[in-house]
This record gives C-alpha cells, sequence and structure tokens, in this order.
C-alpha cells in the first residue's frame, strides 16, 4: 500500500464549492477513474482521503492537495490523467507525488487579493499604511474553555510578509498569512479588517502556495 498527495487547482465557480461537496466530488471521480484506492475496515467502510487544509468558501487556489492510498501499483501519471478526466471544470489534478512533509507541518499560506478599483493608486496608499502600522484588529471567534467566544484579534502579528502593486484599474496585494490547524487566518476576514470602503468594486482571492514554518513549499 502506497501513500501519495495529488495536488489539484480549485478555480472559476468551483471556489464555491464547499469543503463537504469537494470531498463527494473527489470520491465520485477517484471511483469513476477506477484508482485502486483504500477503504477503511469495519461495518461503513469509506474511501480513505483527507485533505491539507480546507480552502475558504469563495477563495480560489492553486495549491490545494489531498492525500489517498493505492492499494495497487499505478503510475503516478496514470492516476493524474485518469482524475482529470472525471473532475468538473476548474478542478484539475497538477501533480502527483509521495508525501514529503505532513499535513501538520503547514504554518503559512501565500494569497494574492486583487482589488478592482478606479482608484487604484489611492487603495493602494491605503493598503501600505495600515500594514505598516503596529496593529489591524479583527474580531476571530475563539475558544475559552468548551465554550466559544468572539475575540479581538491584532492580525499584524500574523503576517509574515507582503507585497502592494497598483496595475491599471486593480490593486494587487500579495500577503502570507499563517496556516494550519494552530493559527490559521481566514484571508476574508484579512480583507475586511483592512476597510477599504465603496473605493474597491470587488476583490478576488486567490491561494497560490502552501508553505512549512521555514517557508518551503508544502510537498
Amino acid at each position: 500500500m502506497q501513500n501519495v498527495r495529488v495536488f489539484f487547482e480549485k478555480t472559476g465557480m468551483t471556489k464555491y464549492i464547499s469543503h463537504l461537496d469537494l470531498m463527494r466530488c473527489m470520491t465520485r471521480a477517484i471511483k469513476r477513474a477506477a484508482i485502486p484506492a483504500w477503504y477503511t475496515e469495519g461495518f461503513n467502510p469509506h474511501l480513505f482521503i483527507t485533505f491539507a487544509l480546507p480552502l475558504t468558501l469563495g477563495v480560489e487556489s492553486l495549491c490545494e492537495s489531498m492525500d489517498i492510498r493505492l492499494t495497487e501499483e499505478m503510475g503516478f501519471e496514470e492516476v493524474k490523467n485518469r482524475l482529470n478526466v472525471n473532475l468538473p471544470d476548474g478542478i484539475r489534478i497538477t501533480n502527483v507525488a509521495v508525501p514529503v512533509y505532513k499535513a501538520n507541518d503547514i504554518a503559512f499560506a501565500e494569497y494574492k487579493i486583487t482589488f478592482h478599483t478606479r482608484k487604484n493608486e489611492k487603495i493602494k496608499n491605503e493598503i501600505e499604511e495600515k500594514l505598516l502600522c503596529d496593529e489591524l484588529l479583527a474580531e476571530k471567534m475563539g475558544k475559552q474553555g468548551k465554550r466559544k467566544v468572539l475575540k479581538t484579534i491584532n492580525l499584524k502579528e500574523f503576517v509574515n510578509s507582503y507585497s502592494v502593486i497598483s496595475l491599471n484599474d486593480k490593486t494587487v496585494l500579495t500577503v502570507v498569512l499563517t496556516a494550519g490547524s494552530k493559527n490559521n487566518i481566514n484571508p476574508n476576514l484579512f480583507v475586511d479588517a483592512l476597510k477599504l470602503g465603496d473605493d474597491v468594486d470587488f476583490c478576488e482571492i486567490l491561494k497560490q502556495k502552501m508553505m512549512t514554518e521555514d517557508l518551503k513549499s508544502f510537498e
């Protein structure tokens, strides 16, 4: 039995597919593609499939991954091609490989946030001013004992790096935020905390990379 990691993109309208529906989609694709994947044992056997980090609804990604186990030998390129034939537009397998890191090794994620605006220089300056401050406050649900409570957090503590550029009718912010099981920052929370107002028509968020604590690509 071999553990394999399947990397895939989730773009376009598929950004509105929930994590639960994505699991169902992948399960169907694996069955239709006749991938020799391992099923759990017991009274209710199900396909063994684990995702590295659930993607926020409405966010596109170039770097999603899921782990499965093969019960028979099959070439990684064949696994990739078989799955792609059985997946909807917007979900595309980019690579299949042997896992290098564990899912809990994920510590950061890089996002490209595109703000569509006719006042791109103004928005660029606002973003830079706010990110130069010591605090960028936001409210986030957290736990206090067994209860869920609303906590105020300083998002600046979870920003590893960033850059901002102005392009025609858009401003593009590339930011590396903490991610993973310990301090996972929702990029939508980060965008809301910037409070850019009506000068922004709409924004698009693309997750470009997942990284370990030492900023190596998650493989």
